[in-house]
């Protein structure tokens, strides 16, 4: 994974291109399989680190579904506490909805594209084979494709808050993490 956080750039990229998503269902898409290696760790090893959640089947499934519950049960409650924000506002944007599901069906793919390119093991076809997916890994060589795609979010990162804090403060949190 790259550090996770930065799975929210692709969530902000999509947003800002295909307008319509609901961006907080984009935000926990990209940001959900990576559930897998917090559970991996809390059980002992028990789940994978990178499995199920991080393979196609999961993303369209397990990954959609637990994106969509996150986004309409506990996304505004959350975003409201930690920013200050209007729990209302953020509510309108986590109501459940095809662009909803479409939208966190969207992430979801989003962050299994973004590991693709980088990862030791990517178990893209899981559980159909155990095989790793390195077609799409980054200069065929994983070690420097993490380095080079941590680097690039990082910077996009650093650039879209630049951005956002240039339109004023006024609704920087929102525009960030809502709209």
């Amino acid at each position: 994974m790259p550090v996770t956080p930065l799975h929210y750039v692709a969530a902000y990229v999509v947003n800002k291109a295909k307008k319509g998503l609901a961006f907080p269902a984009l935000i926990v898409g990209s940001l959900i399989p990576d559930v897998e290696p917090v559970v991996g760790y809390l059980t002992n090893g028990l789940v994978p680190p990178r499995g199920f959640l991080h393979s196609l089947l999961g993303a369209v499934t397990l990954d959609a579904f637990l994106a969509v519950l996150v986004t309409v049960f506990l996304y505004p409650s959350l975003v409201a506490w930690v920013f200050r924000g209007e729990k209302k506002s953020v509510e309108e944007k986590c109501r459940f909805s095809s662009m909803l599901v479409l939208s966190s069906l969207v992430g979801t793919l989003s962050h299994l594209l973004t590991d693709t390119t980088m990862h030791e093991y990517n178990p893209f076809f899981y559980p159909f084979t155990a095989q790793s997916f390195d077609t799409l890994v980054l200069f065929g060589h994983w070690l420097s494709a993490s380095i080079f795609v941590h680097a690039m979010l990082f910077a996009l990162l650093l650039a879209i808050v630049v951005h956002e804090f240039r339109k004023g403060k006024e609704g920087f949190w929102k525009r960030l993490f809502v709209e």
